[in-house]
């Protein structure tokens, strides 16, 4: 009994986890979704995403850092 409770649980996935292919019909709605989405990141995955583009040399030219 035990056993078929612990299975239900792993076998129920939250939608918010699911993966999914995002389209958009512009550029701009795109660019917007980012935004927002990047928004909502906490300061350290900031960080860590900032450092990521650094090391692998892809930082923009015209980047503007903002406090």
């Amino acid at each position: 009994m035990k056993r078929q409770e612990e299975n239900k649980k792993d076998s129920i996935v939250e939608e918010s986890k699911t993966p999914y292919m995002r389209t958009f019909s512009s550029q701009e709605e795109a660019e917007r979704f980012n935004m927002i989405e990047n928004l909502e990141k906490t300061d350290m995955e900031k960080f860590r995403l900032f450092c990521r583009m650094m090391r692998i040399g892809k930082m923009p030219s015209t980047a503007k850092i903002v406090k």
